[in-house]
Order: C-alpha cells, then sequence, then structure tokens
C-alpha cells in the first residue's frame, strides 16, 4: 500500500485533518465526550502546535495524529513533554506499517524540531489490543473511569521511543 505523511502546515491540510477526525469519531468508540475529543484534536490546530495526516495514493486521507507540548496541569509551560493528543488510522490501514511509519515519522519530527522533549505522553481506551500495542514501547501511568467507559494514560522517556521507532525501521530494512 502506497502513503505519504503531510504535516498540516496549511488550512487546506488542517481542514482535511479535522474532516478525517470528525468523519471516524464515532466508529471509534472513543471513552471521551464529543466535545472532549472535538477539544483534543482542534487544540493543535488552533495553538499552531503539530498535526500530520496520511494520504493513500489518490490524496485521500487514511490517517491522522497530533500532539501539543506540555500539559495542561503545568498550563502547558512543561514544554519538555509532549502530550499525543490523538491518532486515528482507517480501518483497512490498521494492521499495515502506517503506525510503524507515521510513528517513526513523529519521533524524527520531534527530534529535528530541537525543542529538548524529554518525555511522551497519551491516553487510550482500555482496549486490550491497543494496550498490547502500547506496552510494547510505553508504560501505563493511570487510569480513569468516565462516563463513556475507561481510559488510562501512557508515558514513555522520548529517547526510549525514539530508538524503538528506529528498531522498527530496522527491522523492516533487514526483512
Amino acid at each position: 500500500m502506497n502513503y505519504r505523511i503531510q504535516a498540516c502546515s496549511n488550512a487546506v491540510y488542517q481542514e482535511q485533518h479535522m474532516t478525517f477526525v470528525l468523519e471516524n469519531y464515532v466508529p471509534l468508540h472513543v471513552p471521551n465526550t464529543f466535545l472532549l475529543t472535538l477539544g483534543f484534536t482542534s487544540a493543535p490546530i488552533l495553538l499552531e502546535e503539530e498535526c500530520f495526516i496520511a494520504l493513500d495514493q489518490h490524496d485521500e486521507v487514511i490517517g491522522a495524529w497530533n500532539y501539543l507540548y506540555g500539559t495542561e496541569e503545568y498550563a502547558y509551560y512543561n514544554t519538555e513533554v509532549i502530550q499525543i493528543q490523538s491518532v486515528i488510522l482507517s480501518a483497512p490501514y490498521r494492521k499495515t506499517r502506517l503506525f510503524a511509519q507515521g510513528l517513526q515519522h513523529l519521533v524524527r519530527h520531534i527530534d529535528q524540531s530541537r525543542r529538548g522533549v524529554k518525555e511522551v505522553r497519551f491516553w487510550i481506551a482500555a482496549d486490550p489490543k491497543l494496550k498490547r500495542l502500547c506496552s510494547k514501547f510505553a508504560k501505563p501511568t493511570s487510569t480513569l473511569l468516565t462516563p463513556q467507559g475507561i481510559v488510562e494514560e501512557y508515558r514513555v522517556p522520548f529517547n526510549q521511543l525514539y530508538n524503538y521507532a528506529r528498531g522498527l525501521q530496522s527491522k523492516r530494512h533487514a526483512r
């Protein structure tokens, strides 16, 4: 499968990002309210932070992810921490290399930013498949019961995530 990753550096890509997120919110059964999810996914665009889309060979969006520097508890001043706000992949691409390549792109982008990132944090729905995937590169640190379900926070030192993503690339080239 051919696809490319694009930073959402202009209004056209930002609109594609938000449209994809909104179209894919309900089928994902995200354990957050719609307004909370909308806030998570739009905040990086509104705050001029980082968001990305993956496009297939026909320039259709097949994935979207974004992050913010800092965390809410420190009013986003702790910029050595990145908080991934959302990662959404179209169903046909969830069992492909798209997640791995998106992760590799993400860590390269963060590394090249030279902003001194030390930790990456994210929340997931308490789903066994997601837990198995995320536990490969991050540690669960807390659990929260929401009216829509259970969510878990994961944290990983940036250098550890960087090395994990590079290892995925090495495995791919060894084949």
